[in-house]
């Protein structure tokens, strides 16, 4: 060769630095485009539609068979393609100029590799690493490019297809195409084409290759190795621990196992002549023996021992066939020892990267030394990983040893994954830390030993002088630098000058050769420094490149796989965040030269990340409503009806009688799950507890995951499922059976959630969740008729129980309203106790859970009841409106009253309606009542305003402070809720005056045939009448009270004292009738009393105003009569006269 061919300037005319960057880089990006078409092509919902068509199944055939020379001008296909034409020309353009593009990438290579092959290059990565690295990409990338090409089988088709459609639309074929076809033909078999094609340059590639031997023993060591030789340990030997890594082949630590083993494969198959070279052989079978897959890109695969014996094979030698019978040797020896090998490196580098994180986050600045050992061991872990996902998914070879399957499927994988991500967070969050160590370093010691390294040189061409030089100036300016926000670094260009300097002093007969003796230490001192300064500008980049998890989009069904055996290991639970961090990592796997495919796994990793969080936060969520559930029985075990059991099943231990119940034994004592024998005995609530840890350590790992500009925050994914969780569960409480209509008492109902909240509650001492706010969403929403979830709530379910249940029974009889006891009680044998759910206690208890709200709406449920039985009591008033007025008006005239009130009609209905209104109203006032005492004590300070805002407001705004003092359970003179329901029923007109006083005198009309009965019985226990008729005082007085309100409080007053009038005269007449023993009234003195409760209940009626008209002598006689009385069953008591109520 001539000298000028080798001389410094024609080597950088050559741009060998420039071409190998671009190239590679236009290469990553026609894989990933060929790979998509690959995956389109084979995918049936995203394959062209025309290409599954009939009509076009013919002449896609014809153009397969006869490509790339078939007839363009065929009649019997024209008119099926000239029918999809317009898709054609829409969908292949982009496949078609993909195959153009991979067409002169090919002729790119192959102008490269022509001159290199004019120029002998020594190539060893120990000293040219950028130049060495970027020959191999670039055959490692070219042969995967070409492969994956010669597998979409609809090539030939796109081609054509779009072609023939080309030249219709546009008179003449496509002018790539003639080339383009060709290039397909030629690699219908591309390993034997790319053969020859390298052949010129093969003792390069080899001598490249060759060079990688070191690396690779030093990265395949067994796990006992690492461990011996402390690689990944930084505190093994303290003396160094502040040293950082001063190695001249640096570089190679950002080198991974997985593209080593591709470089040597790839090399070797198009190469395969140079596998007889010394040395060659024993580094082809350490690269095979480390497993049986190669890696074109991401998911695509060559099962590599079968490619190598069929290549093999067809060099038709002895020799080469003797090496193709030894590919299944090496297939036993995979087999056999592949899976082992890195079971064990997982499980070393599990606890290297943990003991890495715990050392570095104790100390951070020991990253700036030992930021090699963290790189070295991020691409460690991520090469383990990406070696398991790649065997999961590929068919195991033939063999003569059984693989077991335990060393392809790591129960461990999360642990392993979350230590990467870990010790990925570490290196970001302590950046500048590295940043700051490497800028000083350059400007100091690197700085230093270029200038020295510059002053040595005796022999320096001008052009490697000049790039030396600058190497000293850029270096040299650091000193004295520190990183900070307002000053950004750039290296990229001092990094390129180097890869120059690489290409002109790695010719063989350059003047200056980086390979003699005296020239190594100037390799290794620029080594260091382009990977000092990638560390300073680049650190982001590094870390991505060595630990880059975007191929686990991939592998995802791998990964899903993974997550929920994950989720079953109670062990690996608190590394399930690895599984939403691997997947906010999917959009590195993305490139500009393919922006198409952006959209796509951006909205993968979007929705991966949201199902992965959302499935941890629904385990949470399971485990916190088993420790509530454990909780809540506990407590009930401390409920006074448990500790009864033990009571009544010890005393009966000690009677010695036989004949007595026997009671059976509570088999549960509280107290006894504290006890343990050993600390290793846990019980289900332990292992739970621990789970529970776990989980929250893992949603707490890291705040914030970011993806496709989305932020997610793992603990609000817990909130959203522990609001599911309480809902749920505090429905269930109630244990309500629809079929039977049983349920809980609300103090039951109260414990129970009390109980629930104190679990909840303890969930903040693991994660920092606002449980306030759940729990208040959740306790609102239950006294809501619906919750968010459009089910029934606490108050609607009880609102229905009492208005449907309760009080139907009352209505019904056997269940009289108790005013002493506050409380309806049950008189007869029944399904369940009335005063069990009626009395101040379990309403109070009531009031507690369902809060103002729920009994506002108990109350307008109630209302709405009272409103349909007012309807029916007008129509039965106005029914009878004529005789009611001649009632009132012959009141005097005893014979004229009496055929009068014969012609009453519905008497008994009215009555019976009326006391029906009275029970519903009773349970208002008691729910009142209840709330009242509720929020007088939870709320003082705001209740003591709502009391001086209604005793200080005005008149005219009385109303206003009626509802919100009702709101309260404050009772007022007039219920603001029946008010409102009143107004359906009054037109505030001088007739409808008279109904409603028309009303009053039905009532008092009446009242005396209610003394005939058996039933009106005054019952002294219970201070009340056994048939409810006492109901009917709170029922006139809140009717009559609501009614009159429209005309005013003084009409009020009128028409009650009218009303009590009346009533006590037409009362009187029971005294006369009492002489008459026949026709004696039996609950005379009963009746009495009720004069005397209407003037009680009423807020418009004073007992003087009574007396006037009804002697008080009389009501002192009735009270001391049905007092003395002897009690007509068991249940009523002797009352003792002397001892006060």
């Amino acid at each position: 060769m001539s000298k000028g061919l080798h001389s410094s300037q024609s080597i950088s005319e050559r741009r060998f630095a420039e071409k190998l960057t671009i190239l590679n880089e236009r290469g990553n990006g026609l894989l990933v485009r060929i790979y998509n078409i690959k995956k389109i092509c084979a995918d049936p919902n995203q394959r062209p539609t025309f290409l599954n068509e009939k009509a076009l199944e013919g002449a896609v055939k014809n153009i397969s068979r006869r490509f790339p020379h078939f007839d363009t001008k065929d009649k019997t296909h024209l008119t099926a393609i000239s029918s999809f034409q317009k898709d054609i020309m829409t969908i292949l353009p982009s496949h078609y100029n993909t195959f153009v593009d991979v067409m002169e990438f090919h002729d790119l290579v192959l102008e490269v590799v022509t001159s290199l092959a004019t120029v002998q290059f020594i190539f060893d990565i120990a000293l040219n690493f950028d130049l060495t690295r970027g020959l191999l990409d670039l055959i490692t990338l070219y042969a995967s490019i070409l492969i994956l090409l010669g597998q979409i089988d609809d090539r030939k088709a796109i081609c054509g297809l779009y072609n023939i459609a080309h030249e219709n639309t546009r008179g003449s074929s496509d002018p790539s195409f003639p080339r383009l076809g060709q290039m397909i033909i030629d690699f219908e078999n591309p390993l034997r084409h790319m053969a020859e094609e390298f052949s010129p340059i093969s003792k390069i590639v080899a001598q490249a290759v060759l060079s990688l031997g070191k690396i690779l023993i030093r990265r395949n060591l067994p796990a006992d190795q690492f461990r011996s030789q402390q690689i990944l340990s930084i505190s093994g030997n303290p003396t160094v621990i502040l040293n950082p890594n001063l190695s001249g082949e640096l570089p190679c630590e950002t080198l991974s196992l997985e593209t080593i083993t591709r470089w040597i494969l790839f090399c070797f198959l198009v190469c395969p002549h140079q596998l007889g070279a010394e040395g060659a052989a024993d580094l082809w079978k350490l690269a095979l023996q480390d497993g049986y897959v190669l890696t074109l890109i991401r998911d695509e695969y060559l099962m590599v021992h079968s490619v190598f014996e069929k290549q093999l094979q067809d060099l038709k030698s002895k020799e080469y066939r003797k090496r193709a019978n030894e590919i299944q040797e090496q297939v036993n020896i995979t087999l056999q020892n592949a899976g082992p090998l890195h079971r064990e490196r997982r499980r070393y580098l599990r606890t290297a990267l943990n003991e890495l994180y715990l050392l570095l986050s104790d100390q951070p600045g020991l990253l700036g030394p030992k930021a090699s050992t963290v790189i070295l061991a991020l691409t460690l872990a991520r090469d383990e990983v990406f070696w398991l996902m790649k065997h999961s998914i590929a068919p195991t070879p033939k063999g003569k040893h059984k693989v077991n399957p335990d060393d392809y499927s790591d129960p461990h994988l999360p642990e392993l994954l979350f230590g990467i991500v870990q010790l990925k967070a570490l290196v970001k969050k302590y950046a500048k830390v590295i940043q700051n160590y490497y800028l000083k370093f350059m400007g100091g010691f690197d700085a230093a030993q270029m200038r020295e390294i510059v002053m040595r040189m005796t022999v320096c061409p001008e052009e490697e002088s000049i790039l030396m030089t600058s190497f000293v100036d850029v270096l040299s300016r650091l000193q004295g630098k520190e990183m900070d926000e307002r000053t950004e670094f750039d290296f990229q260009g001092l990094r390129l000058d180097w890869f120059r300097l690489q290409a002109l002093t790695s010719v063989y007969k350059a003047p200056l050769k980086l390979a003699e003796k005296d020239n190594c230490q100037l390799a290794w001192t620029m080594n260091m420094v382009s990977v000092h300064s990638m560390f300073v500008d680049s650190l982001e980049e590094i870390i991505i490149s060595v630990s880059d998890m975007s191929f686990m989009c991939f592998f995802f069904r791998a990964m899903e796989t993974e997550f929920a055996k994950c989720l079953k290991n109670l062990s690996q639970q608190r590394y399930l965040i690895a599984f939403p961090m691997v997947s906010s990592e999917f959009l590195n796997a993305t490139t500009h030269f393919c922006p198409e495919e952006r959209a796509a796994v951006g909205e993968k990793a979007v929705n991966s990340i949201n199902g992965f969080l959302d499935q941890i936060g629904k385990e949470v969520k399971n485990v916190m409503g088993q420790l509530c559930n454990d909780h809540g029985k506990r407590d009930g075990l401390l409920h006074p009806s448990y500790g009864a059991g033990h009571y009544v099943a010890h005393h009966s231990t000690k009677t010695k009688s036989k004949g007595g119940p026997k009671v059976p034994p509570q088999e549960v004592h509280p107290g006894v799950e504290s006890y343990r024998r050993a600390r290793e005995d846990n019980n289900n609530t332990d292992i739970a507890l621990k789970v529970l840890v776990d989980l929250c350590h893992t949603l707490t790992a890291f705040p914030n995951i970011s993806a496709w500009d989305h932020t997610f925050t793992p603990r609000e994914y817990l909130v959203g499922h522990l609001e599911d969780l309480f809902i749920r569960n505090i429905v269930l409480m109630m244990h309500y059976n629809t079929d039977t209509q049983e349920i809980a008492r609300p103090s039951e109902v109260l414990l129970r959630t009390q109980s629930y909240v104190s679990t909840l509650r303890s969930l903040e001492l693991y994660v920092n969740v606002d449980m306030t706010r759940v729990i208040t969403s959740v306790l609102l929403q239950e006294t809501q008729t619906l919750d968010s979830k459009g089910e029934a709530t606490i108050a609607s379910t009880y609102t229905s129980w009492y208005t449907n249940v309760l009080l139907k029974r009352v209505s019904q009889g056997g269940v009289c309203y108790s005013k002493n006891r506050n409380a309806f009680v049950s008189r007869r044998a029944m399904q369940f106790k009335a005063e069990e759910y009626s009395d101040v206690q379990e309403l109070q208890a009531l009031a507690e859970v369902i809060g103002p709200y729920g009994i506002q709406f108990l109350g307008e449920r109630l209302m709405e009841q009272v409103s349909a039985q007012v309807k029916e009591i007008r129509k039965l008033v106005e029914n009878n409106q004529d005789t009611l007025l001649a009632l009132h008006t012959n009141r005097d005239k005893p014979e004229v009253f009496n055929e009068l009130l014969r012609r009453l009609k519905s008497g008994e209905d009215f009555i019976q309606r009326t006391v029906i209104i009275g029970i519903l109203l009773a349970f208002r006032k008691l729910s009142l009542k209840c709330l009242h005492v509720v929020l007088e004590r939870r709320i003082p300070f705001m209740f003591s305003s709502i009391l001086d805002f209604k005793s200080n407001l005005v008149d005219k705004d009385s109303r206003v402070a009626d509802q919100m003092a009702s709101a309260a359970g404050i009772e007022c003179d007039v219920d603001p809720l029946l008010f409102n329901a009143m107004r359906a029923h009054c037109n505030k007109s001088i007739d409808d005056k008279q109904i409603w006083f028309l009303f009053l005198v039905f009532v008092g009309v009446y009242l005396p045939e209610l003394a005939m009965r058996g039933e009106s019985q005054f019952l002294p226990s219970l201070e009340g009448h056994e048939n409810n008729v006492h109901c009917l005082a709170i029922a006139v007085n809140a009717i009559a009270g609501a009614v009159f309100a429209f005309y005013g409080e003084q009409e009020q007053k009128d028409k009650m004292l009218e009303f009590i009038v009346f009533t006590s005269s037409r009362i009187m007449t029971l005294a006369k009738e009492a002489d008459r023993e026949k026709d004696s009234p039996r609950s005379r003195e009963a009746i009495y009393l009720l004069l005397d409760l209407f003037v009680e209940e009423s807020p418009f009626l004073t007992r003087d105003q009574l007396e006037r008209c009804f002697p008080y002598c009389l009501l002192r006689d009735a009270y001391n009569s049905v007092y003395r009385r002897p009690p007509t069953s068991k249940k009523d008591k002797v009352v003792d006269l002397e001892t006060p109520f």
